[in-house]
């Protein structure tokens, strides 16, 4: 059988086994801070966690191309024949683009496959251990191609935020919807739809967002066979223990799994504190 390589971007490395995998590598996303330029593998999540409170300007930015070219080069040193790139949604970033035209540069054999997923960070995580099983089992690259299409398709994101100003910096609240909200607290419910990161809802209370997320597993339990859901807890461990109780009472077949932080790059534009969900469902 073929040597089949994974890549991913930064992001995604919200469990700590992805990257512990031999046949895995990540190009890193980039965060400035106050002018001081880190990649996401030289910040720690304590660092970042300081830096936002702390910081005045903070940007952040995409794999330039060499950073995908370097690693395609490494797997084909390695003795790979086939990669898989999986990047987060091309929407809300360039990443997805670079990783192409990294492959346009490419001069020796190598199979390339790139796709860029409709959700980010835990949500594309979500569904990497199905695809790393089916590397490990020696299943066929266009057999994993096909599984990584359908993880995908119906994948969801969602979460609510506790400070709006962090939506604002980032260009998805205007000024004056962030500061009301704050003085009012309001508690947004942002999901990905369509691979961008979209306010859909206000809501007054924590509970109703709560309700709103345990209407979504339902919704999904009643159509699928197999789902997987992922808690994440942005230093809101309550909210993630209450609804992993709820679901292994109401839907005891849906997997589940925690996170307990998103990464540098997307901490600047959601900040530190929430809490919220991701879902597979095949």
């Amino acid at each position: 059988m073929a040597k089949i390589g994974l890549l991913l971007d930064s992001t995604t490395l919200t469990r700590e086994e992805i990257l512990k995998k031999p046949y895995v590598k990540a190009a890193p996303l980039s965060v400035t801070l106050d002018g001081h330029d880190y990649t996401e593998f030289e910040i720690s999540l304590a660092e970042m966690s300081d830096k936002l409170h702390t910081s005045k300007k903070m940007t952040t930015s995409q794999p330039a191309p060499g950073e995908f070219f370097d690693r395609y080069k490494a797997f084909y040193e390695e003795g790979y024949e086939q990669v898989l790139v999986i990047t987060l949604s091309e929407k809300i970033s360039g990443t997805y683009q670079s990783a192409l035209i990294a492959k346009s540069m490419v001069d020796f054999p190598l199979e390339i496959s790139v796709h860029a997923s409709r959700v980010a960070s835990f949500g594309v995580a979500l569904g990497i251990p199905i695809i790393m099983n089916m590397i490990e089992k020696e299943a066929a690259f266009d057999d994993i191609i096909a599984m990584t299409q359908k993880i995908y398709e119906n994948a969801a994101v969602m979460f609510t935020l506790q400070d709006l100003m962090h939506l604002f910096r980032g260009g998805r609240l205007n000024k004056v919807s962030a500061l009301l909200g704050t003085v009012l607290r309001i508690k947004p419910i942002i999901e990905m739809i369509d691979g961008k990161l979209e306010l859909t809802r206000k809501e007054r209370t924590n509970n109703a967002c709560f309700e709103y997320f345990m209407n979504t597993v339902q919704a999904y339990a009643e159509k699928y066979e197999v789902v997987y859901v992922d808690f994440i807890e942005m230093n809101r461990p309550e909210w993630v223990e209450k609804m992993v109780a709820e679901t292994k009472a109401r839907f005891p077949k849906v997997i589940i799994s925690t996170t307990h932080a998103v990464s540098p790059v997307f901490s600047v534009h959601l900040g530190d504190q929430g809490f919220g969900l991701a879902v597979v469902a095949l």
